[in-house]
């Protein structure tokens, strides 16, 4: 199933920690996606989060997946919206640069 991960990053409580915690998240993210995990992410204009879309098997598996990302004890706020098919496009529509 397809969730849409909104998340709201505490980055000043990283502190001094910043550098290797956010490495950690990369790799992490970085193998999820070699999985088909994670499908896309893009930055909150803000810079103050992020946007994902997810393809996992549970809200089980997706919240123990969550829970273990090493940038979640710096989460202040996440939301997460399962998605279904659209009547038009049933397998989704692709972003194209902005083309329809």
């Amino acid at each position: 199933m397809l969730y849409m991960i909104e998340a709201e990053i505490d980055y000043a409580a990283l502190a001094d920690r910043r550098g290797e915690v956010l490495a950690a998240e990369h790799a992490r993210t970085q193998s999820l996606y070699e999985e088909g995990i994670a499908v896309a992410e893009w930055r909150i204009a803000s810079g103050s989060g992020v946007i994902a879309i997810w393809d996992c098997e549970s809200h089980e598996k997706l919240n123990e997946i969550l829970r273990g990302l090493p940038l979640s004890r710096y989460i202040r706020r996440t939301q997460v919206t399962p998605l279904i098919p659209h009547p038009l496009w049933p397998d989704g529509r692709n972003y194209a640069g902005g083309k329809a």
